[in-house]
């Protein structure tokens, strides 16, 4: 669950605009080792040519409701439907309810996201499906998660998914099993995010920042990530001395190989690192504008060799307190 400080609450219609007058609308992806399942490629968003900024935000809006009148076709009464743009949210559950997990798990962080990150809001609308078994009957014989593994079914033919969520690029869609709490759903959040303002981003920072979000405190302008589960496996790899030098992970191509576990681990906690020094933003803007290797890029952001990087972030690692 995420730990977060309740700020006032921001509309993302009002983002769109500023967003827009400042430079654009720009084109913005654990089972308990990786329940992120990525599915597609992202669709760019194209504004229309010649808008206001007050009317491509009224655009994106009219897209929203078109979106959710369509989802709601496809479910059945037990939803209700919100519209916050860029956001589209339906959940089977009271309208209530839904409307907390939104403000608290989604347009919270996003607001915290874009101020600390990304260059522009959302061009299309994003879909957040929060599928619950709390309506189930007493008595009713399932197994959990069956209402969010019918609807992944259902309206995607999804049928081997994680445990907590996933998200799907192309339909610009969060696949949520929210009785597992909302860390999970700001990790699928910032997935949907980057997307469209760092495209097609290394998995190993991809996954870095997402994993960062799944424990974190949400203030109004930055997302600080706070330990979590993970650290317990990537303590041992360090006292072990088995954990894969920092150069590997952030430049060769195997994240999804079989040490992905371990490598979403000592990715977040990298992300955690960087945090910690104050150098994270730095960072995601000279990766996102550069591409460079990412090796290069850090000891630029950083300052040090990447060797000195990776021994002062074990002696760091070893400070911390689950």
């Amino acid at each position: 669950m995420t730990a977060m400080k309740i700020k006032p609450k921001k509309s993302w219609f009002l983002w769109a605009v500023v967003g827009l007058i400042a430079g654009g609308m720009l084109a913005w992806q654990t089972r308990r080792t990786v329940d992120a399942t990525v599915v597609d490629a992202p669709t760019a968003s194209i504004p229309a040519d010649n808008l206001s900024p007050e009317a491509e935000a009224a655009a994106l809006a009219e897209r929203c409701r078109e979106t959710a009148a369509a989802l709601q076709t496809r479910l059945d009464p037990t939803f209700s439907v919100l519209v916050e743009p860029p956001f589209v949210a339906a959940g089977n559950m009271r309208k209530a309810d839904l409307a907390a997990h939104l403000e608290q798990a989604v347009l919270r962080p996003a607001a915290a996201m874009r101020r600390a990150y990304f260059t522009g809001g959302p061009g299309e609308p994003i879909t957040v499906l929060l599928l619950t078994d709390r309506g189930v009957k007493p008595g009713e014989d399932r197994d959990p998660g069956y209402a969010y593994r019918g609807w992944a079914e259902k309206l995607f033919g999804d049928r081997d998914v994680g445990h907590h969520g996933y998200y799907k690029a192309a339909p610009r869609t969060m696949v949520m099993n929210i009785d597992t709490g909302d860390g999970t759903l700001v990790h699928e959040l910032t997935h949907a995010l980057i997307a469209e303002d760092f495209p097609h981003p290394p998995d190993w920072f991809n996954e870095a920042l997402a994993t960062l979000h799944e424990q974190c405190r949400v203030e109004e302008d930055d997302i600080i990530g706070l330990p979590n589960w993970r650290l317990a496996a990537l303590r041992e790899a360090v006292e072990a001395g088995t954990l894969r030098p920092l150069a590997d992970l952030v430049t060769k191509d195997d994240f999804r190989g079989p040490l992905e576990g371990m490598n979403y681990a000592q990715a977040r906690y990298f992300a955690m690192y960087m945090q910690h020094r104050g150098k994270l933003r730095d960072f995601y803007a000279h990766y996102r504008t550069h591409r460079e290797n990412a090796a290069a890029a850090i000891e630029h952001v950083l300052g040090e060799r990447i060797d000195v990087v990776e021994n002062a972030f074990i002696a760091w690692v070893g400070t911390l307190q689950e």
